[in-house]
């Protein structure tokens, strides 16, 4: 910065209460006495909150021990969330206290203890989403996780952003917990795209003014997110359909526990729900922050001791959850639990949470089982969302857009989409054109990947060269190409 106008320099050195001359002459003595005053002390500055090698560097300062000094620095200005009020003690015996024996609570506080493992681990980014009615205890969800490292009137932030938006707070949590309340308040048509950035732990890429391609922003975190409805159907609104890979970044739970509380199992002393939510938003406005600080410390402290205590971890969580057929899709849905349930577990071995062994283990177990119980267990999740769309083409067409193949245009068949005959049992047999198969069948779709798909399960019949479509000779007609459909579109649930 100095070997050019300096500019830059004398506007901060002017933003911190310098009192410069307007005239050149002064501007240039400041900028020459700035380059050659011997310097002894030296620091390393970074532009990123998190992990660098060893040490972990917040914004006021910087955990673990190194030949230099590192300092953050950031051309632009970084309103740090992480703050602390009243200690450690303070804190487990309030918020841990009262969180414990509730399994959803345990698991959002576990899930601020994990991002500071997931470089260690090796894991990606991922998020977790609460979807439950109103005063259902979601955003108390929240804000007990955001006590972790900060107040959480500060620390918990709201979806209603846009994703450059949302890429700039990514960035400021890295390494760390982004927290964001109220799903339903980002704009439907960004919803999925948003999750996809967030979980990637990249922006996106940009030209400067130069016209070069500047650097993106890159980051690891995990975020925890509350809403009345989930990512599907938020899309749903505007006319989007979600893959898979968009919705295992955001593992949906049902936030009500099935307690008829909420989201709460055990309420302790407390009168009732509400007064359990009280007296936790209570205690998180007035103990924050310590139980991170020191979370952070043990954790610089003993990286080598805990990198095979969570591998080993992980493995055995996963272990313990998945069937032999489970797709990968759920296998990297049940890795992010697992090193949730590891992160609370080594955090209540340091002592930090006053939680029994095992508690956030099945605090884990539970939330991920709620996960899978809306995800679906069985097969593919992109595979069978293919099924049931394909499915319920022929349930809202079979009998209205499909001509007889032995006496076409003989019915008046308004925007075909393929012929019919009948089998001996009595069943049609469906031949669908392979534009409407492709615009109709496919939406959403890869076409090739429909046609996998339905090929495997016995759904389209293959041609006599292991092709996915025929070319029946159909009279008045030709031989259009068409893919024939098996009456195992009917079977199943």
């Amino acid at each position: 910065m100095l070997q050019g106008d300096a500019s830059e320099v004398r506007r901060e050195l002017a933003r911190l209460g310098l009192s410069i001359s307007p005239h050149k002459i002064s501007r240039d003595l400041l900028t020459t006495y700035l380059q050659v005053f011997p310097v002894e002390d030296r620091v390393r500055c970074v532009d990123k909150l998190g992990w660098h090698e060893h040490l972990f560097v917040t914004a006021s300062q910087t955990l673990g021990h190194s030949s230099e000094k590192i300092v953050f620095q950031n051309s632009h200005a970084v309103e740090s969330a992480m703050s602390v009020s009243g200690t450690v003690e303070d804190w487990r015996e309030s918020i841990g206290r009262l969180a414990s024996g509730n399994s959803r609570l345990i698991f959002a506080i576990s899930a601020a203890f994990a991002p500071a493992l997931a470089k260690i681990a090796g894991e990606d980014s991922g998020g977790f989403h609460f979807r439950g009615a109103s005063s259902s205890g979601k955003s108390t969800a929240l804000k007990v996780a955001a006590s972790v490292w900060g107040n959480p009137q500060v620390y918990c932030r709201l979806w209603r952003s846009t994703t450059n938006g949302l890429e700039g707070l990514a960035a400021l949590y890295n390494d760390g917990l982004l927290i964001l309340d109220e799903l339903s308040q980002i704009d439907p048509k960004e919803a999925g795209e948003a999750a996809y950035l967030l979980a990637n732990g990249q922006g996106k890429t940009r030209a400067s003014r130069h016209g070069t391609v500047k650097l993106s922003s890159r980051w690891s975190l995990f975020f925890l997110s509350a809403g009345e409805e989930s990512l599907m159907s938020l899309m749903s609104r505007a006319g989007q359909k979600p893959n898979a890979g968009q919705e295992i970044r955001l593992a949906d739970i049902e936030a009500d526990a099935g307690f008829h509380m909420g989201i709460f199992e055990k309420i302790h002393n407390q009168l009732s729900p509400a007064t359990m939510a009280l007296s936790l938003k209570e205690y998180s406005s007035k103990y924050y922050g310590a139980v991170g600080m020191a979370w952070l410390q043990k954790v610089v402290a003993n990286q080598q001791s805990i990198a095979t205590h969570i591998t080993d971890g992980i493995q055995e969580f996963v272990s313990s959850v998945i069937l032999p057929d489970s797709t990968g899709q759920i296998i990297r849905v049940a890795r992010r639990f697992a090193l949730v349930a590891v992160a609370g577990e080594v955090a209540s071995q340091y002592g930090l949470t006053g939680w029994k062994e095992g508690e956030s283990t099945y605090a884990a177990y539970k939330c991920y089982r709620a996960w899978l119980e809306h995800f679906g267990m069985e097969g593919n999740r992109e595979d069978r969302a293919i099924l049931a769309q394909v499915r319920a083409f022929f349930e809202s067409h079979g009998a209205s857009r499909f001509d007889n193949v032995r006496t076409p245009n003989n019915e008046r068949i308004q925007n075909r989409a393929g012929f019919y005959s009948t089998d001996d049992a009595g069943f049609r047999i469906y031949m669908v054109l392979t534009e409407v198969f492709k615009k109709e069948l496919c939406q959403g779709f890869e076409p090739r990947t429909v046609a996998r798909v339905l090929m495997n399960e016995g759904w389209l019949k293959p041609a006599t060269d292991g092709m996915p479509t025929h070319k029946p000779r159909v009279k008045g007609v030709g031989t259009p190409r068409v893919y024939v459909f098996t009456d195992k579109i009917w079977g199943g649930e």
